[in-house]
C-alpha cells in the first residue's frame, strides 16, 4: 500500500539526443512516460523531466543537466523541509560538482572503453582529488529519511549515468528511494557512475548482448552498495530499452544502431569464379525464436519498461 502522507520528488533524464528523437507526446520515451504517469505532484513542481545530452561523442553537456536536476531536488527538499535543510547550525549542502566532476574517472574510462575517438583528457601530473565516498556514518546522519520523502530518479543511456551521479550528490541530505535505469552507459570522461550508492532500491534494464546493439560500449552502474538491486537483460537494442529503436535500415544515421532493422531472409552474393550464391541473411535471434527481429526488439522494448514499472509498483510507488 502506498502511504499517501509521504511526498515524492521525481526526476527523469532521457538518453543522448532525446530532444531530436523523442516524439512530442513522449510515446517513444520510457523515461518521459514514467515521469508523466507517476501519480503524484505536477510537472515542474514535484516532477521533472529532462532531455539527455546532445553531444554525441563525449556528452559533456551531461554536467549542466546534472546540475539542473540537483537544483530541482534541493529546492523541493528545502520547500518541504525548511527546518531540516536550512538549520543555521548544521546547513545541508548536497555534494557540489567538483566532488563528482573532477575527471577522476579517466583511468576507469580508459580501462573500460579505451580512447576510441582520441578525445580523452590528458592525464594530469598532479594527484587528482578523490570524490567524497558515501559511508555508513554519512547515511546515519542524513537529516531526511525515505520515511519522510521519497526521491525517485530514472534515466536512460547517459541519462542513467546522470541519475546515478545525482543519487551520489544527494548523499548529505537524503537517500534516493528508487533508481530506475534503462541501459545506463558512461561515455562521459568526468562523471563516474560505475558504482551505485546512496540508493535504497535499484532496477536496471539492460540490453542483451545477443542483439548486437552498441557493441563498442558497455554499461555503467553495474556495481552497487544498495539494499535491493535487480537487473534483467532484454532482447532489444540500446535505444529500444529506452523506448525507441530503428527498424528501417534506410533511417539509420552515421552513428545509428541497425541491430533491430528488418532485412530480407536471404541475400545473393557474387563469389567470383564460384558464381552467385544465396545465403541466409536472417538475424541469429530470428533463427532462434522464429520471429522477425523487429518483433523481437519490440517485445524486448515493452518488457524492459514493464520490468522498471513493475519493480517500482512492488515497492509502493504510485505508477
Amino acid at each position: 500500500m502506498t502511504n499517501p502522507t509521504i511526498p515524492y520528488v521525481v526526476v527523469g533524464i532521457d538518453g543522448t539526443s532525446s530532444a531530436s528523437w523523442r516524439k512530442p507526446d513522449g510515446s517513444n520515451s520510457h523515461v518521459y512516460q514514467f515521469v508523466r504517469d507517476f501519480q503524484y505532484g505536477a510537472m515542474g513542481v514535484d516532477k521533472l523531466f529532462l532531455d539527455g545530452p546532445s553531444q554525441v561523442i563525449q556528452g559533456r553537456d551531461s554536467e549542466p543537466i546534472l546540475q539542473k536536476a540537483l537544483d530541482f531536488v534541493q529546492r523541493r527538499l528545502q520547500a518541504l523541509f525548511p527546518k531540516q535543510m536550512a538549520d543555521p547550525a548544521h546547513p545541508v549542502h548536497p555534494l557540489d560538482m567538483f566532488d563528482v566532476n573532477a575527471c577522476t574517472r579517466t583511468q576507469y574510462y580508459s580501462e573500460q572503453y579505451g580512447d576510441e575517438y582520441g578525445l580523452m583528457p590528458q592525464a594530469q601530473q598532479t594527484q587528482a582529488r578523490v570524490p567524497v565516498q558515501v559511508n555508513a556514518t554519512m547515511l546515519a546522519h542524513q537529516p531526511l529519511s525515505t520515511d519522510q520523502v521519497r526521491v525517485v530518479v530514472v534515466g536512460h543511456s547517459r541519462g542513467g549515468l546522470i541519475a546515478t551521479v545525482l543519487a551520489h550528490m544527494l548523499s548529505p541530505a537524503v537517500r534516493v528511494y528508487f533508481l530506475g535505469l534503462y541501459d545506463a552507459v558512461g561515455r562521459e570522461p568526468c562523471l563516474d557512475g560505475a558504482t551505485i550508492d546512496n540508493v535504497k532500491i535499484v532496477f536496471h534494464a539492460r540490453r542483451n548482448p545477443d542483439v548486437g546493439s552498441r557493441t563498442i560500449f558497455g554499461n555503467t552502474a553495474t556495481m552497487h552498495r544498495v539494499e535491493q538491486y535487480e537487473e534483467s537483460f532484454f532482447y532489444t537494442s540500446h535505444g529500444g530499452i529506452g523506448g525507441d529503436f530503428v527498424a528501417d535500415a534506410s533511417k539509420v544515421g552515421t552513428f545509428g544502431d541497425d541491430s533491430c532493422t528488418a532485412r530480407p531472409d536471404t541475400i545473393v552474393v557474387n563469389r567470383g569464379k564460384a558464381g552467385m550464391a544465396t545465403i541466409d541473411n536472417r538475424h541469429p535471434l530470428t533463427k532462434r525464436f522464429g520471429k522477425p527481429i523487429e518483433q523481437i526488439c519490440a517485445e524486448g522494448r515493452d518488457n524492459a519498461d514493464a520490468f522498471i514499472r513493475n519493480g517500482a509498483r512492488r515497492f509502493g510507488l504510485p505508477i
